[in-house]
């Protein structure tokens, strides 16, 4: 029968290669000079990224017990195909989105800085450039007599 007990290598490394793949897309929305304003609260990034961590914990972890119930010997041997051809397809994936190439180039365009620096309000003091006089400056000093 079919159960994801009797598929812990399949399963486990398709959700950790999805997962890294949700991790690049992610980093491009968020990174991207002109993302859109629901992404520029750090709250949003927080609260995608709890999901996306847990599908590559969960992906790992059953990775790990794959691999050990392969070392074991209860594991199907050909579950190894599937691990290789998620790593296959992420790699190819990864490099047709070209997301290193492009995270760099947003980096280039924002100055290298992250989006809540220069999204900042910037507040200035408002500065008079002709100070008033100080008390008894410019005044004739007297003549003690």
């Amino acid at each position: 029968m079919l159960s994801p007990h009797d598929n812990m290598l399949a399963v486990g490394s398709c959700l950790a290669g999805f997962g890294i793949l949700m991790t690049g897309l992610l980093a491009l929305l968020f990174r991207r000079p002109d993302a859109p304003r629901w992404t520029r609260p750090e709250l949003v990034a927080m609260l995608v990224c709890v999901p996306v961590t847990g599908i590559i914990g969960f992906g790992l972890g059953y990775t790990a017990y794959g691999v050990f119930r392969l070392i074991d010997g209860t594991g199907d041997p050909g579950e190894l195909l599937v691990l290789a051809g998620v790593l296959v397809v992420l790699a190819l994936a990864w490099r047709a989105l070209a997301i290193r190439r492009r995270l760099k180039n947003y980096a280039a365009a924002s100055g290298g800085s992250s989006p809540s620096v220069y999204l900042a309000p910037e507040r200035r003091l408002a500065v008079d450039e002709t100070a008033a006089p100080r008390p008894g400056a410019g005044a004739v000093p007297r003549r003690a007599g």
